[in-house]
């Protein structure tokens, strides 16, 4: 998929596997920017971008934005989880910060 490497600021060509690589283990961030809202599926919180981040290469935070800015929410996963979470072929854009 295509991705907007903001840092190198150049268009890379990447798979959801090389993505996660970049966030465990070069401290790099991914943001997924959506066409449509999101919501949970307890209709608790609504969100149209996420951030991906690692704490230390296992443990990684996903936190939410809504229409420009950033929520105060966010959620912990291990790598295992990221399998059904971690979906950026879903976004309208991906950007590597």
């Amino acid at each position: 998929m295509k991705v907007n490497d903001v840092i190198e600021k150049v268009e890379k060509d990447l798979t959801t596997e090389e993505l996660v690589d970049l966030i465990a283990n070069h401290n790099r961030q991914v943001d997924l920017i959506f066409a449509e809202k999101k919501t949970d599926e307890d209709g608790y919180l609504t969100w149209d971008l996420e951030n991906w981040t690692s704490v230390d290469g296992k443990r990684f935070i996903r936190s939410y934005g809504l229409e420009g800015r950033m929520l105060s929410d966010y959620s912990g996963y291990n790598k295992y989880d990221l399998k059904g979470c971690f979906l950026p072929e879903t976004a309208k854009e991906v950007r590597l910060n």
